[in-house]
Parts: C-alpha cells; structure tokens; sequence
C-alpha cells in the first residue's frame, strides 16, 4: 500500500511549481490525472531538452511521470463540463496561475468547494491569493529578488540568484505539506479547504532564520557567501591541489580532531585558534594558514580521513560525479520514469525520503494520452469522444 492510495488529483498547473507538488504526489501513490490545453500542453513540454520525442522535454519529464494527461479545454462549456464531472471524483485540486484567472471564468477556488464541498483546493502563486501584491506575476528569480534571497546570495554589493528555481520547487514542496494537512483535517471534518501558497512566503521560509535575526537585532543580515553560519574559517570552501571541498569543522572536538588528522596539533596551542570566539575574532589569519595549506592537498584524500574521524567535509562535486556515485545507488536515490514509445527511459529522483511504504514513478504521458480512457470512465461513450476533438474540446 502507497501512502495516498485512493486519493485523486485534478492537476491544472503549469511550469515547476505545481507540477513539483503533484510529482511528489504522484510518487506517494495518488491517482494524478494532468488537464492540458489541447494542441499546446504544459509550456515546460517545450523547453530546450528534449527526450526524442515531440513536445516531451526532459525537464518536463523529471517532474511529469506517472501521471496522466487529459487535454481538456475548460474554457468552452462542453469542456467545463468534463472538468466538473472529474472533480465530482476528485479529492484535490492543484493551480499555479495568477490570482483571478480561474474565477474570471467562473472556477475559482471558492465557487468550485461551493459545489464540491469535500474538494482541496491548492493554489500556488507569486505573492499568494491575498494582499496588495496578489495580483502581480512572478518567476522565480522575481520570488527570489523580492524576498531578500538574491541579497543573501549577493557577492559584495551585486545582488546573485541562486542558480537553480528553487523558490519554484519549494513551494511546490510546501503546497505537499498544505495538502497533507488538508487530507488530514478532511478526515476529522469531513470538509475541504483552500490551500493558498505563496512563492514569496516560501523564500522567506527558506530565510526563516535570518528574518528572525533582522526583527531580533534591528540588523540587515548580510550573505555570508562560503563562510559557514559559526563564523570561523574551519566551515567553508577551500581550494585543494585537484579540486575543492567543503570543510565543516565547526564544533570543539571536531577542529581538535581536524588538528590532529593534518599533522598540526600545535594550531591549538597559539592563543589566537585556541577556543570559537578566537578563531572567530582571527578570522583573515587562520583562513589564510587554512587556504595555503589546503592547496597543497588532495580533495579525495582529505575527504577519506577527516570524515574517518567525525570531521565534516565533502569534496565539492558537480552533478555528473555525483549521479553516479554509490550512495545513491545504495538508497535508490534515482528512479527511472519511463518514456512512451520505447524511448529510454529518464533518470528521475525519488522522494527524497525512505519509509516502509513504497513509492513509484510511472511513464511520462504524451500529451492527451490518457484523454479517451479518463473520459470512457466518465461515462463518455466513442462517439461523444470524438465530437469533443471535432470541437477541439479535448
């Protein structure tokens, strides 16, 4: 048994942050069908790497398999219909446009719980359904702009984005938590809810701790870059002799031991390393030994006997030494979404959790796949299918 087993998602979103949500759903077992605008789909079908197949990215696939993919085109009324006649099945919901686009043609999240009392509805947008700002568009770059997280990351002065959309992915991974929740309250009440997710409140999620800083202290917290959150030039970045690693001796016992695997016990013997608030005010000084000593180095080699011994430290890797490393491959950390039409299959990662229930990946639906068995299931018989195509309906 999968953890959602029996739980039905209508999935309307677009691009990475609702589809990450209902991924991860998928992945727990729920039932996700994929409502995509007839001829066109998801716009992410069509980012630049493609799988060998029209209209199937790979950036769309890692994000998109297991689920099922309905073209259905909710904006005529015949359309409209088929949506109600799903979501009358359905247990959850999940958007990602602007705030008002659904209600301007008469969906939105209120009027659908109207109809549809034990409905979850799951909106995620820019700045959230509420407020001064809910009604402007954002990407991700602009949740990490507005929120303080492109500072953060700022190199001197110039403000940085984090490479990655990772605003994007996590609100999608914040709308799992909310629909867990609502599932879960739905259990007790027996009543839906609207789940309203907020890209900006979510980057400040991920700066909880400086936010709490700012309020605390009246201080603007500033990007430390490569230097850990202890200060000390023990928990950062340093270059070795054939690569980089990542040191994170942050703790007492841990610098002793870090000391004593680099042949230089005696560094803590000078006054200036000797104990946290030392080495915090000698800073420039113990980086400065640190930096020289460690490019003579081997990564690798350092890697191996400070972690034998309780030290933190990684070999900094890019994405493809780590792909192919064994610890994934002992936790299963990749799984393969399989492709239709006997391409290969696409490396995909899992959950990013283990518990003793399984979860799955399925096959990346082309679009409109699964379009003539969701709506036999709905009552639909050929020649009323085929009337909805003639009408590009589906």
């Amino acid at each position: 048994m999968q953890a959602l087993d029996g739980i039905r998602v209508v999935d309307l979103s677009h691009a990475i942050s609702g589809p990450t949500c209902t991924n991860m759903l998928v992945q727990l077992g729920a039932d996700v069908i994929k409502v995509e605008k007839p001829g066109v789909g998801d716009v992410f079908r069509h980012y630049t790497e493609h799988a060998g197949l029209p209209m199937m990215s790979i950036p769309f696939a890692a994000i998109n398999a297991g689920k099922k993919s309905l073209t259905l085109d909710i904006r005529k009324p015949e359309g409209r219909e088929i949506f109600f006649r799903l979501l009358a099945d359905a247990d959850v919901l999940v958007e990602n446009f602007k705030p008002g686009t659904l209600a301007r043609i008469g969906l939105s999240p209120a009027s659908l719980r109207e109809r549809f009392p034990r409905l979850i509805t799951c909106s995620i947008s820019g700045f959230g359904q509420t407020g001064p700002l809910a009604s402007r568009g954002a990407y991700d770059h602009i949740a990490q702009a507005s929120s303080g997280l492109s500072m953060m990351n700022s190199v001197g002065d110039t403000p940085q984005k984090i490479g990655i959309p990772i605003v994007d992915s996590f609100s999608g991974y914040i709308a799992v938590i909310g629909v867990m929740a609502a599932i879960q309250r739905r259990a007790t009440t027996g009543q839906g809810e609207d789940v309203d997710v907020s890209m900006l409140d979510s980057a400040l999620k991920l700066l909880n701790t400086s936010v709490a800083t700012y309020f605390a202290t009246g201080e603007i917290p500033k990007g430390l870059g490569n230097r850990g959150y202890r200060l000390v030039a023990t928990s950062e970045f340093y270059r070795t002799a054939d690569g980089w690693i990542a040191l994170g001796a942050n703790q007492q016992h841990q610098i002793e031991k870090m000391c004593e695997v680099i042949g230089r016990p005696d560094l803590l013997a000078d006054p200036r390393f000797a104990d946290h608030a030392s080495r915090v005010q000698n800073y420039d000084a113990l980086k400065a030994w640190l930096t020289d000593f460690f490019a003579t180095q081997s990564a690798e080699d350092l890697e191996e006997r400070l972690s034998a011994v309780g030290v933190p430290i990684a070999m900094i890797r890019d994405i493809g030494q780590i792909a192919h490393h064994p610890q994934l491959d002992a936790r299963g950390t990749l799984r393969d979404g399989e492709m239709p039409e006997g391409q290969p299959a696409v490396k995909i990662v899992g959950t990013g959790f283990e518990t003793g229930a399984p979860t799955s990946q399925g096959t990346v639906p082309v679009l409109g796949a699964d379009s003539d068995a969701i709506l036999a299931q709905l009552g639909l018989d050929a020649e009323a299918i085929a009337a909805l195509r003639r009408q590009a309906v589906i």
